[in-house]
């Protein structure tokens, strides 16, 4: 592995581990549905990486980079898609507590959660035009781009999936101490509240 493929760890490492929209997606998800929808809201979310990657590496995302109208409407699709899941939640925080065990098992199931993964970082244009300068930083000249872009790119889903699955495991164990059928009703009013403001602050920045 040659010195700029190591030096890309370190801050793919620092973005991953980042919050975001992603994180509060797979917190959610976790608590208020199983760890099984935590994983699976992990596994859309780079997947999404991986779109981001790819368009990279081919140079799709130049259009969004050069394009201030292509870009703010992928901007302005996520951030209602990220306003779009905090309604959902706060609609959901608002149905009738059940108490009963089974409402532990109120999940929406995998397609769903993956799917809420998939569009929430493949819909944010910021990851993409962050994977179109960073990449190119971290190969040489000479250097085989899509095959270099493909490795940065596992490098990076690697530490996406250790990192999320650390979190969501190590939220699954707090999950009987923590997700009473009132807890997760606050915990989905206070996500909703938290997406609806994730998605209006993409909306309207201007950078």
């Amino acid at each position: 592995m040659d010195g700029l493929t190591l030096a890309f760890i370190p801050v793919a490492a620092v973005l991953t581990v980042t919050p975001g929209a992603d994180t509060m997606l797979v917190v959610n998800n976790t608590l208020t549905r199983s760890t099984a929808d935590g994983i699976c809201t992990v596994a859309g979310i780079n997947a999404g990486l991986i779109v981001h990657a790819l368009a990279s590496a081919f140079g799709l995302s130049v259009i969004l980079m050069h394009s201030a109208t292509a870009f703010e409407a992928v901007k302005l699709a996520g951030a209602l898609y990220i306003i779009y899941l905090g309604i959902q939640s706060l609609r959901s925080s608002r149905s009738p507590v059940i108490e009963d065990a089974s409402f532990a098992k109120g999940s929406k199931g995998i397609t769903a959660s993956v799917r809420e993964g998939f569009l929430t970082n493949v819909l944010n244009p910021k990851v993409a035009v962050f994977y179109l300068a960073l990449l190119p930083q971290f190969i040489s000249p000479g250097e085989d781009i899509l095959h270099k872009s493909l490795l940065l790119m596992l490098i990076h889903v690697c530490l996406g999936i250790t990192w999320f699955c650390i979190v969501v495991f190590s939220l699954g164990r707090m999950r009987h101490l923590i997700s009473g059928p009132k807890f997760r009703k606050r915990l989905e009013a206070v996500s909703g509240i938290i997406f609806i403001a994730l998605g209006l602050r993409m909306a309207l920045d201007r950078s």
